[in-house]
């Protein structure tokens, strides 16, 4: 869990949850610690698979399984157990809940994005393959999504940069598709550039979960916030501020 240091601080019901699926499908969120941190940072609680010190186990494509149903089931914890109400002194908002997640974790999200409880998805260097892949997730899913849904690539380096236009094209929800031209496959989650992936997340989720004009203008017309910052670009498409 990533949290606000002072609960105290905050009022009650206040924290919307987001769950994490981690790059490679993996149980360990040690190569996001920055990215996870700074979105915690922003008045979230952040609930991502493994310890944060259990190191990943390395995959290859034909053992790597997406488990979506490890997200709703954090998201479900986090919302509705009496250890989440104790360990978070009643401070999360139940009624909010984002997914999010980076590569394969991506995968996760946008599978377990369907699900009714979830208000809002995010998808970093990611998106299903023309054939299912991760153990059967296919293209198909998209049309099951029904809350705006985020998608952001690396750029040409970014192994998953033709998915996400690909995918983005298919999407009937509200969406938008930024990319960092530069950042590659893992550098707004792991490297130089975790900062500003971290501010974009919590922009997404600051527009949808909460109703932030001001964080919903990043990502909305051709005079987009992100669209005057170097090195990005932005699409988007039935977003409203």
């Amino acid at each position: 869990m990533y949290r606000p240091a002072d609960l105290k601080a905050l009022r009650k019901g206040s924290l919307p949850v987001i769950v994490y699926g981690n790059g490679a499908c993996a149980t360990s969120n040690l190569e996001g610690i920055t990215f996870l941190t700074g979105l915690a940072s922003q008045g979230y609680i952040v609930v991502a698979n493994g310890a944060v010190d259990e190191f990943a186990v390395p995959n290859t494509p034909e053992n790597t399984i997406a488990h979506p149903e490890a997200l709703l089931a954090a998201a479900h914890w986090a919302t509705e157990s009496k250890q989440a109400r104790k360990q978070f002194d009643g401070r999360v908002d139940t009624t909010r809940v984002g997914v999010l997640g980076h590569s394969c974790g991506g995968v996760e999200a946008l599978a377990a994005g369907t699900d009714p409880m979830i208000d809002a998805v995010a998808g970093f260097n990611t998106g299903y393959f023309p054939d299912p892949a991760f153990g059967g997730y296919g293209r198909d899913r998209l049309a099951d999504l029904h809350t705006p849904t985020l998608l952001v690539n690396g750029g040409p380096d970014d192994v998953a940069y033709q998915n996400s236009i690909d995918n983005y094209a298919l999407l009937d929800v509200p969406a938008a598709l930024v990319s960092d031209t530069a950042a590659g496959h893992t550098g707004l989650i792991a490297g130089l550039e975790a900062t500003k992936g971290w501010q974009v997340a919590a922009d997404w989720f600051d527009y949808v979960l909460r109703g932030d004009r001001a964080a919903g203008a990043r990502f909305i017309g051709p005079d987009c916030g992100l669209c005057g910052e170097n090195g990005w670009k932005v699409e988007s498409k039935g977003l409203s501020l």
